[in-house]
């Protein structure tokens, strides 16, 4: 057995800092507490190559005595402990006297500080928990911290990292739930030298929400102020519009701190039950404040964890506050404002209401134009489509296409007496016109030999005999496999898919999926994508695989962004393939969707092509089609036993 030594204190801080200090976004959080707790009105962070190069944040706070300014990179240092009953009423940011110390054994540190009643601030170099000579400057009241080439020192711990963009990424998340739980506070954000967002600090939250956000947030939320027992819930939740396919727009607050609570969300959600689709989450921003005592948060050491003391209270407040904003805007009356010559009916026309906006809940005039000036670039206009050199596409037929198609096949059918055609008003009153005979036509399939459509059931299953079988096929699966093979042909063949629209789309994005965006742009160019970065935090999609209405793009923009997200867990062949099942999904046939005769005989002649190539399901792995018999049928109907 090896002998048991104490570590040196240089390896333990190392080790202790992996518990505080896990990527460049702990860091930014760290530092971006302490300016709060120091009372900083506005906060600046700038950071440069994902924040393992560089990161600076500097506050206007309280600033750091010169007598105190070693002592407080020391471990276990704070201003905000003296005793252990002092826990049970943290209402501070930080208070382990941790950061400071874990920052500096894994980075090189610098600080310029000084207090508002000081003549002179101080400077003083941490590298790695070495200290250098403090010295006396010259400088701003408030407090400077740099930290670069972190965890250059721990190559172990280095390794670990994503690339710059992704790192990037975590900070921009985690700095915009901090401006979002503290709209009384100033940011400014700033990486690789352009800045990100800024907030005015004017203590409202729908103007954070309208600089983190966008517009369209800004628009689309909810107040929630509810008061129960002593606790509050108060913020904003997301209209069902707002909605994502992850939670990754859902922040919770707890005595203005940032945490993480899934129980909550869960609460949240049930809230939304019968609103919002199945798959879906809401949008919100959550305050929940309470007797300190109530609270433990010193169950993780990155404090993004608590426990309540009495959590099946709070849940309930939380279900009941939610609900009376959701309820309380959707069920009561609406007026309905008609011109003053105008009789108003009783009976309030509900297409015809407008929703008059309370001056309260707007979001203040002066802040939405500063955004939109930094949003959109200036004296850019859009620049019209160009038609002349269309990017090579693979493209559905048309309907005429489709019927002249069916005339040629009709042109083979037995012809019908003039006795039949007598008094014959509708093709589907006559069995024989709709029973099909390709066998002369080149390329069809044999499946699709002699097969009669009989119909279509639910609006979603087509009925379809052939020789002496009797299926049924789901359309939406049977067109949604087509598109993917489609697609996926064309992308494996490097041809592009895109189609150009004739009015681009804007879509407003965070900084964390904008730069999601930016870092995949060629993939979803392969795609059939046309996006561009526009103003700040927005992108304008120019094109798309297939062409659909502008809900519907933009959902599926935001849902691969998702995915995006998530990273490549298997392999780049079924990630991509990932991709393009949902770029399928949401282009194809929709169920409860009424068919024409000419579109249920194109959708049995790729079925048909489907099994040709041993292909039976949907790219979820569900079924195109199932098959009876007639033997099976008349077992059914005890015919045969």
């Amino acid at each position: 057995m090896a002998e048991i030594k104490v570590l040196s204190q240089a390896v333990a801080d190392k080790i202790a800092a992996g518990e505080v200090v896990e990527r460049p976004s702990a860091v930014v959080k760290e530092l971006v507490e302490n300016s709060i707790d120091a009372g900083a009105t506005e906060i600046r962070v700038e950071i440069k190559n994902g924040g393992i190069k560089y990161i600076s944040v500097q506050d206007n706070g309280k600033g750091i005595p010169t007598t105190e300014l070693e002592c407080a990179f020391l471990r276990h240092a704070t201003s905000k402990l003296r005793e252990i009953e002092d826990l049970s009423e943290i209402e501070t940011m930080g208070f382990r006297g941790e950061a400071l110390a874990s920052i500096c054994a894994v980075a090189q540190v610098n600080v310029l500080t000084r207090t508002k009643d000081a003549p002179l601030g101080a400077s003083m170099s941490v590298h790695h928990g070495v200290y250098s000579d403090k010295t006396e400057v010259a400088c701003n009241f408030g407090t400077t911290m740099v930290v670069e080439n972190l965890f250059a020192n721990v190559p172990a711990r280095m390794k670990f990292l994503k690339k710059d963009s992704t790192e990037a990424g975590y900070i921009t998340d985690v700095l915009g739930r901090i401006c979002l739980a503290n709209p009384n506070i100033a940011f400014r954000y700033i990486c690789d030298g352009k800045e990100v967002f800024s907030t005015s600090g004017d203590g409202q939250l729908k103007n954070a929400v309208l600089n983190i956000y966008g517009i369209d947030h800004a628009k689309g939320i909810y107040e929630v102020d509810y008061e129960e027992h002593g606790v509050r819930v108060y913020g904003v939740v997301g209209k069902a519009e707002l909605a994502r396919g992850n939670r990754t727009r859902q922040t919770l607050i707890v005595n203005g701190r940032y945490i993480k609570n899934h129980v909550v969300a869960k609460v949240v959600e049930e809230a939304y039950r019968n609103v919002l689709m199945t798959g879906k989450f809401p949008f919100f921003v959550l305050n929940i404040d309470l007797n300190p005592e109530l609270v433990d948060v010193n169950v993780h050491p990155a404090k993004t964890e608590i426990k309540f003391a009495n959590e099946k209270e709070i849940y309930n407040i939380v279900h009941v506050g939610v609900k009376n904003a959701i309820y309380n805007i959707q069920k009561k009356p609406e007026p309905v404002y008609k011109e003053a010559t105008e009789k108003v009916s009783d009976t309030p026309n509900f297409a015809k209401v407008t929703e008059k906006p309370n001056a309260e809940d707007r979001p203040d005039r002066r802040v939405i134009r500063e955004f939109m000036d930094r949003t959109i670039p200036a004296r850019r206009e859009f620049a019209p489509p160009v038609f002349n050199e269309p990017k090579p596409q693979k493209a559905e037929p048309s309907s005429a296409d489709l019927e002249d198609k069916l005339a040629e096949n009709r042109a083979t059918i037995k012809p019908m007496s003039t006795a039949d055609k007598t008094g014959v008003d509708s093709l589907a009153k006559n069995e024989d016109q709709l029973k099909f005979d390709f066998a002369e036509e080149k390329g069809v399939p044999s499946t699709a030999l002699k097969t009669r459509i009989v119909g279509q059931v639910f609006d979603t299953y087509l009925v379809v005999e052939s020789g002496s079988e009797m299926f049924l096929i789901d359309q939406h699966a049977a067109h949604e496999r087509k598109r993917f093979e489609m697609l996926k042909g064309d992308y494996l063949s490097h041809k592009t898919a895109g189609q150009i629209l004739l009015a681009p789309i804007v879509l407003d994005v965070d900084g964390m999926e904008l730069r999601i965006i930016k870092d995949n742009i060629q993939i979803l160019s392969d795609m059939g994508f046309g996006i561009e970065e526009f103003g700040r935090n927005s992108v304008i999609i120019r094109e798309t695989p297939f062409v659909g209405d502008e809900d519907e793009i933009k959902d599926l923009v935001i849902e691969i962004i998702a995915i995006l997200m998530d990273g490549r867990p298997i392999g780049l062949l079924s990630f991509e393939e990932r991709l393009l099942d949902m770029i399928s999904c949401k282009y194809a046939i929709k169920a409860n969707k009424k068919l024409s005769m000419v579109e249920m005989e194109a959708l049995v002649r790729d079925v048909a092509e489907l099994e040709e190539q041993g292909i039976k399901t949907c790219p979820h792995g569900r079924p195109i089609k199932v098959a009876f018999t007639k033997q099976e049928i008349e077992k059914m109907f005890k015919r045969i036993v």
